[in-house]
């Protein structure tokens, strides 16, 4: 019996970076982001870029070498809550700061798969 290894496919990697991205982008105003305008700036933009990339990626095989920003992005959006805080007039809500960690670690695991696949 001999064991065979099966890659990811890189298409459902991508299609998991752009649900995270998605929520990103439209999380400001479903989560309730408040006075943290600078934070919901910075979702919004990396919440873009990573579509981008998960279509580019899915379009085309040579976007391959640029999949490396992924996981980076998606660490930037668990990051930024603690990176962007002094920047807050008020506090994002507690969905708002559980939904961009939940998203950072998706972006981040499912970036590290599109990057091997």
């Amino acid at each position: 019996m001999t064991s065979h290894r099966i890659a990811p496919a890189p298409g459902v990697a991508a299609g998991v970076v752009l649900l995270a991205g998605v929520y990103l982008v439209l999380a400001p105003w479903l989560a309730h982001f408040g006075g943290a305008g600078v934070l919901a700036l910075s979702n919004t933009v990396t919440g873009l870029v990573l579509v981008a990339l998960a279509i580019a990626r899915t379009a085309t095989p040579r976007v391959r070498r640029l999949t490396w920003v992924v996981p980076v992005l998606g660490a930037w959006a668990g990051i930024s809550l603690v990176a962007l805080r002094p920047t807050w007039v008020t506090w994002p809500s507690a969905a708002a700061i559980v939904g961009n960690v939940v998203a950072a670690v998706v972006a981040v695991l499912a970036g590290v798969a599109l990057t091997r696949a």
